[in-house]
């Protein structure tokens, strides 16, 4: 039974708008190279949500040894790196005809979805599925959306098997008929292009465009994944400065800049439209030069892009949260493979995410009819608002909320989350941070609690049975 405490209603409502950032935030979580992390620590490691969260899986469901994992089955394999397989060395989708909606990939998206974040499904596929099978798994992940399928990205490289089983014709064949089956069987999962790299300033032509540009007018998303510096052949061989192009390679602030602005200048160029860009990969690999260098390195892109604005720039995913190498926040403890060794970028990560360039947008108005809030994305949504004025910092700050309610708060600029069952969340030290000069904003979103659309819709509507209750207390008399 929990403790009696003194409670005052909070009064005077606001609805509280969010829509889409300048530029939106996203990070990976799992990989080839790291395991996933469930929300709950991620959020807490954050202090604020990703606008999406990117998992990377694989389906060739006609390859000697799926559906398990290419390096467990083919273990004598991979003597070149991690794409030595038959097929990718990603998790294993395992959706599909007949597929198993309770494995890991459905989890996932559900525990990112329910902490009101959109989850990115990046699946590398056999190009030879039939359209069978793509509209099972369109409808698998119809409940999801708005979902983003960032389907054999990387499409102009020639590392992963779809590249080198299949012309690049025919992958963007593929791409294109995977687009008409979802666009049908689940409209709001949105296709996301990967892929660009301009081969000549003078021209502005990409690799392999001719074959490839057909895939720009069938994406929803346009996206480039792009690399300060990268380890590629980890985790066979250590990165030395004297095999520089051999084991990795260095590319740099201004070029991956000119990069990203070439690359978007030719999708429109020959699509005829514009539909921004997003970087659907990027990081500095600490493999090279060191986690000091790692950090200088991405904090000067970061800062570049808060100082320049492109308008262009729609989104940046950092890859990824945890890493088993030294291309995540975290690196996984070889002690403890669940615990997690934050790398030297971590706290300026934390802090630059924090600028309002990249936080969705807010919209406060007077709230006169019921406590009501409704879940679209997690930058389209409408919450429920108070704005809490604080005499001097607060010794406690408790809110007691709906038992029932799946809650993310956002109170002051730290975010919480509650799950149903939970009643009480404390935000007493988000409230000592803010101050007292203006009054504490505490701001409530709902989420789907099961991190699925009900009944096919994508908007999820919750009302309040009543205000949160607050406990305030600033002084502890002892006697």
């Amino acid at each position: 039974m929990a403790p009696t405490r003194k409670l005052n209603p909070l009064t005077q409502p606001f609805q509280v708008r969010l829509s889409p950032a300048a530029c939106s935030l996203d990070i990976g979580d799992g990989s080839e190279r790291g395991e996933y992390v469930n929300q709950d620590y991620l959020l807490s490691a954050m202090g604020r949500p990703h606008r999406s969260v990117s998992l990377m899986y694989c389906y060739y469901p006609f390859a000697k040894g799926w559906p398990k994992r290419a390096s467990l089955f083919h273990k004598k394999r991979g003597k070149n790196g991690a794409w030595d397989y038959p097929y990718d060395d990603y998790f294993p989708f395992l959706g599909g005809p007949k597929g198993d909606t309770e494995s890991a990939a459905f989890q996932q998206m559900r525990d990112i979805r329910r902490h009101g974040q959109e989850a990115t499904l990046t699946l590398t596929m056999d190009c030879a599925v039939p359209d069978g099978h793509i509209r099972a798994i369109a409808r698998q992940l119809r409940p999801y959306g708005p979902l983003r399928l960032r389907l054999n990205h990387e499409c102009d490289g020639f590392w992963f098997v779809f590249s080198q089983n299949y012309s690049y014709a025919q992958v963007a064949d593929f791409f294109k008929r995977f687009a008409r089956v979802l666009k049908k069987e689940a409209p709001n999962v949105r296709m996301v292009s990967c892929w660009g790299h301009v081969e000549d300033f003078k021209t502005g032509r990409l690799r392999h465009e001719k074959e490839l540009a057909p895939i720009l007018k069938a994406a929803d998303i346009w996206s480039a994944d792009q690399y300060l510096t990268l380890d590629f052949r980890w985790p066979l061989v250590a990165c030395e400065p004297w095999n520089l192009g051999k084991t990795h390679k260095i590319v740099g602030v201004d070029e991956v800049w000119r990069q990203l602005a070439g690359v978007h200048r030719r999708f429109t160029q020959l699509s005829g439209q514009d539909k921004g860009l997003e970087i659907g990969e990027f990081n500095t690999d600490g493999n090279v030069g060191g986690e000091i260098h790692q950090l200088k390195l991405t904090e000067t892109f970061y800062r570049r892009v808060l100082k320049e604005k492109p308008k262009f720039l729609k989104g940046i995913t950092y890859y990824q949260f945890r890493d088993r190498g030294r291309l995540g926040l975290e690196r996984q403890d070889p002690n403890n493979a669940g615990n997690g060794l934050p790398t030297p970028f971590m706290p300026v990560y934390k802090e630059m995410i924090q600028d309002p360039y990249f936080q969705p947008k807010e919209t406060w108005a007077r709230l006169k009819g019921p406590l009501q809030m409704e879940w679209r994305a997690s930058e389209d949504s409408d919450g429920v608002g108070w704005k809490i004025p604080l005499k001097k910092k607060p010794i406690f700050l408790e809110l007691l909320l709906d038992k029932a309610a799946n809650l993310t708060i956002k109170a002051g600029k730290k975010w919480h989350y509650k799950k149903p069952g939970v009643e009480w969340v404390d935000v007493t030290l988000a409230a000592v941070e803010w101050g007292v000069s203006k009054a504490f904003p505490v701001v409530f979103f709902a989420p789907p609690a099961d991190g699925m659309n009900p009944n096919g819709s994508s908007q999820v509507t919750t009302r309040l049975s009543r205000p949160p209750r607050v406990r305030l207390l600033y002084e502890w008399k002892t006697n």
